[in-house]
């Protein structure tokens, strides 16, 4: 085999190693988690802020011994945290432990590769060395049968002695890149460790929690006769103020067909509010700051009486005294009115849809006037040691008016 034909193959051999192990670093270097470390983190840091809201609240609630109930409702949304919050934790392990797994492999075939480009280069050391003893370079170059030909050979030294360089260039670029993958390996395996013992101690709480839950329980249990009573009167209560508001709703309705000629017909501006109003469905905020939600839409057993069922048209949010309840989206107030047992009453119309807020105090807003997202209504009524803010949505058709699950319309938390 000539001198030109063992330089061409040992560079056309080498080259394509080179570009396998560019793409495999390129693959290794995209194949992350699926969830970054970033976002997991930002995720278990919320759910950590929304744990230590639940045990002020509970704190709270524990100066009332008669609002065991209240305590109950609490810890299992605390439970229901912890519970995402150890599922996150899980999520890491599982990702971190792939990750892991990968880069393992990753290493043993880059180890794999660079003994091949060694063994290459050692070749082609080896080809030049003696080539360089038995037929001096300037004879090759000279031995040409025309000036083209010495041309063209001496254009292939000069590019092989360039490869050469460029061959240790990618062995030295390669094996700096395994000390790192094999850094990356080790900061994820300590990162795991630490995880691990996150996820033990979260285990910990979520089984603390538990039996704490349990205890409530059994504590409440032991008065099912006196709560009954006392739910079977709070629930004729509720049932008055649902009654009170599908009232106010239906003679809204009726005031609007009235001034329409007996028809139920949007504006055009009230079209372009209802559209705006459905494009937030999922992603309107609360209307409190801060909160738990305590009390969910529609028909909900009795946490720990059995056969009493709860009917709820809204949702009900335990937050701090004093706080602030606000408008979840920009509208026209229609009703301002008072309910025995729920405080001051706010209507807001945005369109085709309203949306109720309850069990209020220092509301300065009237009938007919303009209301923007965000802005505050009024704040939040003490009754018996609870501070609970109540939110309804309800759709509206000529037929009337339908309560809709105000969870499925204001963001996740």
């Amino acid at each position: 085999m000539s001198s030109h034909s063992k330089y061409l193959k040992i560079m056309n051999a080498s080259c394509r190693l080179s570009l396998s192990i560019s793409v495999f670093l390129l693959f290794s270097i995209t194949n992350g988690f699926a969830q970054s470390k970033a976002e997991l983190q930002k995720q278990r840091n919320e759910l950590n802020k929304r744990i230590e809201y639940t045990k002020k609240l509970i704190a709270e609630t524990k100066d009332n011994k008669t609002e065991a109930l209240s305590e109950l409702k609490i810890l299992r949304e605390q439970i229901r945290y912890r519970q995402q919050l150890l599922g996150s934790f899980e999520r890491e392990v599982k990702d971190i432990g792939q990750e892991i797994s990968n880069s393992e492999r990753s290493i043993r075939e880059m180890e794999s590769k660079i003994a091949l480009m060694k063994e290459e280069y050692a070749a082609m050391i080896y080809q030049a060395y003696k080539n360089k003893s038995s037929h001096n370079e300037l004879m090759y170059i000279f031995a040409a049968a025309d000036f083209n030909q010495a041309y063209k050979r001496f254009k292939i030294m000069q590019e092989y002695a360039e490869f050469r360089k460029r061959q240790a260039n990618e062995i030295r670029d390669t094996q700096e890149s395994l000390r790192a993958r094999i850094a990356e390996l080790e900061e994820a395996k300590e990162h795991k460790e630490e995880l691990l013992v996150e996820k033990s101690e979260e285990t910990k709480q979520l089984a603390s929690a538990k039996e704490k839950s349990e205890q409530v329980v059994a504590n409440l249990k032991k008065e099912e006769s006196k709560l009954r009573q006392q739910q079977v009167q709070q629930e004729a209560e509720r049932q008055k103020i649902n009654a009170a508001i599908k009232q106010i709703i239906a003679a809204e309705l009726a005031a609007e067909k009235k001034a329409n000629d007996g028809k139920y017909e949007l504006t055009p501006e009230g079209k372009v509010l209802s559209e705006r109003f459905e494009q937030n469905k999922g992603s309107l905020p609360w209307p409190v700051v801060r909160g738990v939600i305590t009390g969910r839409f529609g028909k909900q057993p009795h946490p720990t009486i059995p056969g009493i069922t709860i009917e709820n048209n809204g949702v009900d949010i335990t937050t701090e005294k004093d706080a602030s309840v606000l408008a979840v989206f920009g509208g026209k107030v229609t009703s301002v009115f008072t309910i025995p047992g729920a405080g001051m009453n706010v209507i807001i119309t945005h369109g085709a849809y309203k949306t109720v807020y309850t069990n209020m105090t220092g509301v300065t807003f009237k009938k007919g006037d303009t209301i923007d997202a965000g802005e505050k209504i009024g704040n939040v009524l003490q009754l018996n040691g609870k501070s609970v803010a109540h939110l309804e949505v309800w759709r509206m058709t000529s037929a009337g008016g339908t309560p809709q699950n105000p969870e499925l319309w204001i963001s996740k938390k």
